[in-house]
């Protein structure tokens, strides 16, 4: 927020100061009732987003739609496929995303690079004492250069001046070298900044979200926590303002009508939930924008149903409120300087007619916060992205999506499945009611008599039995194809899963390669989006602020660079190259020029790139190293193994 001293007064009259909140908070609760109905009747894969938070929710906690349910009656039964595949893409890209000791970024320094005016003075210094040295290694003798005052001669001080400015290139390659520095100063600082910011925890939540959901949604905020802080030799509880990254639960999140992503669009809304507590808290908090009045009063008659939500419906799953609790709306949008004059934000008068990136807090149809968004370049601090994209649109496919009707399928046979085998695994018997007294009584039992009513004319058997036809085994291979067929539709087969049991080209090493080749191909458009989504435009928020801090020690022209789909083909080219070894390494050991175990560690170092759990089939070479050690001491000690055992 810009800072000025030429300043437009507030309003003094407190009702039209009252006016301009309503009228804002109106606004901004007209847009979520808009939003609101917008993703209720948008359609993705012949569902509305809505219809898909409720479906995919309860696919992964293995509960049955309610319409499954009522033409199959007592199925209780559920194959987690959706839970499966959303963990195995969460858990893969988590591996490569959520490492807090390498984060995946880089800044690298423009080709040209464009320093601050000290430091391109600092970069002519050292050409000068380049050529200054390269004078005296030729033999100019010291007098020639120097005066008896100690300094350059003025003819020689031109001349290193006036070759400096020529030398552009060795200039370059000085400032390069002083970006260089500057830029790894910054990623250190960044690292630092994200560890603080929660940026691990966060973005391993936000992948669970991207594997389920139809977009994953990430805020970054200037929160006001707790924290405990050295003052005069005391530890004390201080409130802090600091940058923290935040998950925001995608059913929370609403995107208006023209949005691509949460960075675009005529505005972003999240719906969010604030305890009194919470509130209070934020009072004398002008920094973050906050307006004491109106959050003394919310606090005292707030309506915490004052949106009208229905909570009945669960197609939005975090809705409901508990005690001391009250919904709020956050909103990012753009809006006219004058406006936010009106509101308390300080602007030039020049400043009237343009229009800024605000944050907006509404509760209890009140504004309770207005402020320029925390954003250096004035973009929006919220990111999202999805598994699959869907050009023009917020929300994208997601593997649960691709796999859904596939789980209905698979769910469907099982409860078939069970069914046959529960009738077939005994008799059915028909019994002639009219040939016996009590037919209640009747129970077949061995080595049990059981005759006919005598005085009935005896036409036919009194007790008949059926035998149900055994159809499981063709409904299980049935259900084995479906599993197949839902890992054709995800591009996820399930050797990524720990299903070790492979076929076909999964046998040789060449063929599993292709298969995870093929297999990373969805994951690397997820990398993809991830990187450009939000990696890119969140690492470039935090570098933005820091060019504007007091440390010109990070500061240089460069740009940043999302390092998570590089090193997701790193990898996957180092499974290539693996895979393409252990072939000619097998031919080696046959010729003794190599040990077995080193074959044996190349193809367990393979397996592991591609997801398998190789600890639980190929124990580690220590492992086994340190199991042959306790055999061999156990045969050649005198005692008998037991105080040898590896628990």
């Amino acid at each position: 927020m810009a800072t000025h001293k030429e300043q437009i007064d507030l309003p003094n009259d407190e009702d039209e100061l009252e006016d301009v909140h309503d009228s804002l908070a109106e606004q901004v609760t007209e847009y979520f009732r808009q939003a609101k109905s917008h993703r209720s009747s948008l359609l993705v894969q012949g569902k509305t987003v809505d219809d898909w938070f409720r479906r995919l929710d309860d696919a992964y906690h293995k509960i049955h739609d309610p319409e499954e349910l009522i033409s199959r009656p007592n199925m209780r039964s559920y194959f987690g496929l959706t839970q499966i595949k959303v963990n195995a893409v969460g858990s893969y890209m988590r591996s490569k995303y959520a490492n807090p000791a390498n984060p995946p970024f880089n800044i690298s320094p423009t080709p040209i690079v464009e320093l601050p005016e000290n430091k391109q003075e600092q970069g002519l210094e050292r050409v000068k004492g380049q050529l200054l040295s390269k004078l005296i290694e030729v033999g100019i003798p010291p007098e020639a250069i120097m005066g008896e005052d100690g300094f350059l001669l003025p003819e020689v001080a031109r001349f290193i001046e006036q070759q400096s400015k020529e030398a552009k290139e060795l200039l370059r390659q000085e400032e390069l070298h002083i970006a260089t520095d500057a830029t790894a100063k910054m990623v250190k600082l960044i690292k630092d900044q994200l560890v603080e910011g929660h940026f691990t925890q966060v973005l391993s939540e936000a992948l669970f979200d991207i594997a389920l959901f139809p977009v994953m949604v990430v805020g970054y905020d200037n929160e006001a926590v707790v924290d405990y802080q050295w003052n005069k030799n005391k530890f004390e509880k201080v409130t802090v303002i600091r940058p923290t990254f935040r998950r925001i639960n995608p059913v929370n999140a609403f995107f208006a009508p023209d949005s691509t992503n949460a960075q675009d669009g005529s505005y972003f809304i999240e719906l969010t939930k604030r305890t009194k507590s919470q509130l209070s808290s934020f009072i004398g908090k002008e920094e973050l924008g906050y307006h004491d009045d109106v959050l003394k009063a919310i606090i005292e008659n707030g309506d915490a149903n004052w949106l009208g939500l229905d909570v009945e419906d669960k197609g939005v799953l975090d809705y409901f409120l508990v005690e001391d609790e009250i919904h709020t709306l956050r909103c990012q949008m753009l809006i006219q300087g004058q406006d936010l004059i009106d509101y308390g934000v300080k602007l030039k008068d020049s400043e009237c007619h343009d229009f800024f990136n605000a944050d907006i807090e509404v509760c209890d149809n009140r504004v309770i916060r207005c402020q320029i968004v925390a954003h250096p370049k004035g973009e929006r601090t919220y990111f999202s992205a999805s598994y699959k994209r869907i050009a023009g649109e917020p929300y994208g496919i997601s593997v649960g999506m691709m796999i859904y009707d596939r789980q209905q399928s698979i769910n469907r046979t099982q409860y078939s499945m069970l069914l046959n085998a529960f009738y077939a695994a005994g008799p059915m018997l028909e019994i002639d009611a009219d040939k016996f007294n009590d037919p209640s009584k009747i129970t077949f039992e061995p080595y049990v008599r059981i005759f006919s009513n005598p005085s009935r004319e005896n036409n036919g058997r009194g007790i008949t039995q059926h035998n149900i036809q055994l159809t499981f085994p063709q409904l299980f291979n049935f259900m084995t194809n479906e599993i197949r067929l839902a890992d054709d539709e995800c591009g996820l087969p399930s050797f990524l899963n720990g299903n070790a049991g492979l076929q076909g080209a999964g046998q040789t090493l060449g063929g599993l390669a292709m298969m995870t080749d093929n297999a990373v191909l969805g994951l690397e458009d997820c990398a993809f989006n991830i990187d450009e989504y939000f990696i890119r435009p969140a690492i470039t928020l935090i570098y933005a602020h820091n060019l504007l801090g007091d440390d010109d020690s990070v500061k240089a022209d460069a740009e940043i660079i999302p390092t998570g789909l590089l090193g997701l083909k790193a990898e996957l080219e180092k499974a290539k190259e693996l895979a393409g070894l252990v072939p000619q390494a097998s031919q080696f050991v046959q010729q003794g020029l190599v040990p077995q175990q080193l074959v044996t560690d190349m193809v367990r170092d393979y397996l592991k790139s591609a997801g398998i759990d190789t600890d639980r089939y190929m124990p580690s070479r220590g492992v086994q190293s340190d199991l042959n050690n306790a055999q061999l001491a156990s045969q050649t000690s005198g005692l008998d193994g037991r105080s040898l055992r590896i628990m």
